[in-house]
């Protein structure tokens, strides 16, 4: 369908290789190998799916763009989809979602363009006399089920590809849905930079501060709610690094 997605050779480097009978029995590493449950049932479901703009045309202007990144996790929030990442370029977008079982992809994709079309309308009524009304998204979806390695392995190359041309927003979500404890935070507080401080201060409500949410926190910073998504998940993964290199260290002390 021509989405600009991975290649074969990409594709290839992301299967996920059979795992052996004792590495079936260790804990999970990655947070996409934990099961989620509903009811009695188990499952771990992920999809990658990818939608063009209408009449492929490039659409994605800073305005859209940051509409549709402050539309898209309410959204998904909305139908208890999972969003763990997704990237914007100028003429369509890919997303990461975990889904449920019982969630039709084809629904699934329906319900996401329907509401982020109508958010966007509203939003921006320019976009209704540009290319008519409630029709911002073409027909038609690519989509295709991930397992734990490929989702690593793509949000790695979508991390690779951010500073591409085509690439025009790129977002990774899933670190905010997996809090880290406030005490392994406060351990790395004085390693970050002070805005990274400030933010995770307020995000997790550390020294003395309440918890803010994500809107709370750009309105008391004078930011966009997307400018301190994008700060907290670049010092999450900072933190999450600090506190590897840390366990690494301590390992590799214990071995001497």
């Amino acid at each position: 369908m021509g989405y600009t997605s991975l290649t074969a050779a990409e594709r290839r480097a992301c299967m996920a290789k059979k795992p052996t009978e004792g590495s079936q029995q260790r804990k999970a590493r990655s947070p996409f190998e934990k099961l989620r449950t509903t009811g009695s049932s188990a499952y771990r479901l992920f999809v990658l799916v990818a939608f063009y703009a209408r009449a492929k045309k490039p659409l994605f202007d800073a305005e859209v763009t940051a509409l549709f990144a402050h539309a898209l996790p309410d959204v998904c929030q909305s139908y208890e989809y999972e969003l763990i990442a997704y990237r914007v370029m100028a003429n369509q977008v890919h997303l990461v979602l975990g889904v449920k079982p019982t969630d039709a992809i084809a629904d699934v994709i329906s319900n996401i363009k329907r509401s982020t079309a109508h958010r966007l309308f509203e939003g921006i009524p320019r976009l209704e006399q540009e290319i008519g009304k409630r029709n911002f998204w073409a027909e038609g979806y690519f989509a295709e089920t991930l397992g734990h390695t490929q989702i690593e392995q793509t949000l790695k190359m979508w991390q690779h590809r951010a500073k591409d041309e085509e690439t025009v927003l790129m977002q990774i979500v899933y670190d905010l849905a997996q809090p880290l404890h406030p005490k392994q935070i406060e351990r790395v507080m004085d390693d970050l930079l002070p805005a990274e401080r400030v933010v995770v201060r307020l995000l997790y409500g550390l020294q003395g501060e309440q918890a803010h949410t994500l809107d709370q926190a750009a309105e008391k910073l004078g930011l966009k709610p997307q400018e301190v998504q994008q700060m907290a998940q670049e010092s999450i993964r900072k933190i999450r690094e600090i506190l590897r290199e840390r366990r690494r260290e301590r390992a590799a002390g214990r071995s001497a």
